[in-house]
């Protein structure tokens, strides 16, 4: 998935009870412009993703000292500082949220319109993370189709919004005599944030789903490290403490711009964030917070358009996704390139868009407080989202409204439905199911004088599932499901295998630990995206040795492209439906150097009736040529899987397998005879 940093939703006028923040304006146009830079794919800035982490360090420092600075004055309240929130947030996020759902009504194919706009109303209920954590993992559809999938930021910024004050309300209340307010508090979000923080590291390590990146528990620590620096310069004016000379120093500031800006030239690893790296962006935003240098205008942060492009930093943020989102789409169907030129005009439409947002939608919610009251602003929030899901209603109920595009372009929709055959079967990274049996059935209930067999590997394996289970129940053989998102099937070694994920390298130890165990299935059916012919070989060895019969799925084709996406802007500019799509059968196409590979290590077994071999291409090639589409239908469902759409093809396939397997049986069977 694409990183798609949070949201730059910190009050417009930074300051903790006294001037004007410059520097914390500018570290927040720095923030936009690293994450725009990096979801541009702009030349220097690889590591721009860490602009969540900046701006979760600044709506931390800025709304603590809020809620603070309220409770000292004793009239703190949960509810106003909610409405506050709310008047600064909702009313850009629902125009933006609607101009999307009219833009995708446009573009967008029913099934991924449908899920666009449950999205949306995910986004106007502040629970997008939620969706999108749901909406993640191998087989979720790419970031670039997604317009609101930035949307997940502000969610998880609104529920720290919501339990931040509470929390920090209720310490004040409670604490004890021996200890003030602010020292109480100050030892709470210690604790939380040492939690927090604990829990990310943790699950960056443990979950290989990757699912706490939309996490409020393991981001937690971030806005509480900014909260941090809130707490102890509250703390210190209270007390009348002198302001760290160390501390408040230019040295201090520069070394945080260096660290915040190394991160995000730098290429930093997405795989496992937020994690242990995750602390450098923080550490720096934390100095140029703590350093409070150009806190009065003039110098470099004081720069107007610098400034400018701070106060606009939020509607900036909400607009350059699904600007992205839609050029890439535009231009994609046109057969344009996205480069330099097209980058360009995508900046310059955010920062416009970004500007007439800030001008003609945030002011007027911020300043108009005499018409836009409370009630008025509670009213059309809840009419914008009430609107919005009835037409949610509608949409699903008239199954995405198919008769906005050309009837044509439906199969490629329904080519590209990512669900695997099976999903609850499925395993995911960690190695967990839907299902509760260790292994699901398919195939025959009842086996012939016992005949077992086990599907085994990875999404390769899990999308021939339909028809090895139609051929398995044909020739009455009971079969289980064993397959895993992204884990091919091998025998683990501590050093060859080191680099694999440990949930994969579990798996794969306990299915062989079954499969070679007393109770295990006599056939056992491989299929995986394998890379390397000689693992195949042990795998194979092994099980051959073992006395289990093995049938072995070779690769298929490596298109390289997403095919429905593909097959979809052919047509719309042919202006006409495509009912076949051939190409040339290349050697990248065909991935000829591997099968070479696998066949060369098979060679051995040439003649071991136990070795089956299924060849998939046979199916969808012919001679020098091979079939994307053939009779008006996808044969892939993206770059490499097959569509479940045209699965049953193989059928033919695994009845060949299965019948040649019960053939061998019976031959050893006479032999022993």
């Amino acid at each position: 998935m694409a990183n798609t940093g949070a949201s730059p939703t910190a009050a417009s006028t930074p300051a903790i009870g006294d001037a004007f923040r410059f520097d914390v304006n500018a570290l927040r146009a720095l923030s936009v412009v690293a994450v725009v830079g990096f979801h541009f794919q702009i030349p220097g800035f690889a590591g721009g993703f860490v602009g969540v982490d900046v701006f979760l360090v600044i709506t931390g420092y800025l709304m603590t000292a809020k809620v603070l600075n309220e409770l000292k004055l004793g009239r703190f309240s949960p509810w106003a500082f909610w409405m506050m929130r709310m008047r600064r947030i909702y009313p850009a996020l629902a125009a933006l949220t609607i101009a999307s759902v009219v833009a995708g009504w446009f573009v967008t194919l029913p099934a991924e319109y449908s899920r666009h706009l449950l999205q949306a109303l995910s986004a106007l209920a502040f629970l997008s993370n939620f969706a999108f954590k749901s909406d993640s993992g191998y087989f979720a559809m790419a970031a670039q189709t997604k317009p609101l999938l930035h949307t997940w930021s502000l969610s998880l910024e609104w529920q720290f919004y919501f339990f931040m004050p509470l929390i920090v309300g209720l310490v004040w209340r409670l604490s004890l005599r021996a200890m003030s307010g602010i020292d109480a508090i100050i030892v709470a979000l210690r604790v939380f944030a040492v939690l927090s923080l604990a829990w990310c590291l943790w699950a960056s390590q443990q979950d290989a789903t990757g699912s706490s990146f939309f996490s409020l528990q393991a981001r937690a620590w971030e806005p509480l490290a900014g909260g941090l620096i809130a707490a102890a310069e509250i703390r210190r004016r209270s007390e009348g403490m002198a302001e760290p000379s160390w501390l408040q120093s230019p040295t201090v500031a520069v070394a945080g711009w260096l660290l915040v800006a190394g991160c995000v030239v730098y290429p930093l690893p997405e795989a496992r964030w937020p994690g242990v790296l995750t602390i450098l962006p923080v550490l720096g935003s934390a100095m140029i917070i703590a350093a409070r240098q150009a806190s009065r205008e003039g110098g470099l942060l004081g720069v107007p358009a610098i400034q400018r492009v701070g106060d606009w930093s939020y509607s900036i943020y909400l607009w350059h996704w699904p600007v992205w989102v839609f050029a890439l789409s535009f231009l994609s169907l046109r057969g344009y390139g996205v480069g330099a030129a097209q980058k360009t005009l995508m900046v310059l439409l955010s920062l416009a868009l970004g500007a007439i947002s800030y001008r003609y939608v945030e002011q007027p919610f911020r300043i108009r407080r005499d018409f836009w009251t409370p009630r008025r602003l509670l009213g059309g929030s809840a009419v914008a989202f009430a609107s919005l899901a009835a037409f949610v209603s509608l949409t699903f109920l008239n199954k995405g409204f198919p008769g906005r595009l050309p009837e044509y372009l439906l199969p490629a929709e329904l080519a590209r439905r990512t669900s695997t055959p099976r999903d609850e079967c499925f395993r995911n990274a960690n190695s967990t199911k839907k299902a509760t049996e260790t292994y699901c059935s398919f195939g025959s209930e009842q086996a012939t004088q016992g005949l077992s067999a086990i599907l085994w590997g990875d999404s390769f394996a899990n999308q021939y599932l339909d028809p090895v289970s139609a051929a398995a129940h044909a020739h009455r053989i009971h079969g289980l499901i064993a397959t895993q998102n992204a884990c091919r099937a091998f025998i683990d070694d501590a050093a060859g295998n080191a680099r694999d994920e440990r949930p994969c390298r579990e798996f794969n130890r306990s299915t062989l630990d079954f499969v070679l165990g007393p109770t295990g299935p006599r056939i056992v059916v491989l299929g995986s995206n394998w890379t390397n012919a000689l693992e195949i070989s042990v795998l194979v060895d092994s099980l051959l040795s073992a006395g289990k019969t093995v049938v072995l799925i070779m690769p298929l084709l490596n298109i390289g492209f997403d095919l429905p996406q593909r097959w979809i802007e052919n047509q719309i500019r042919a202006g006409r439906a495509i009912e076949e799509w051939k190409v040339e059968a290349s050697p990248a196409l065909a991935m000829r150097a591997l099968r070479d590979e696998i066949a060369h290590v098979l060679d051995r077994y040439r003649g071991n009736p136990r070795l089956v071999v299924v060849d998939p291409q046979s199916v969808v090639c012919e001679q020098d040529h091979c079939y994307l589409v053939r009779n008006g239908q996808a044969n892939f469902r993206d770059t490499a899987h097959i569509s479940n759409v045209n699965a049953s093809q193989y059928r033919g396939l695994f009845d060949a397998a299965f019948k040649a397997v019960l053939l061998a049986g019976t031959a050893v069977e006479a032999k022993k005879d």
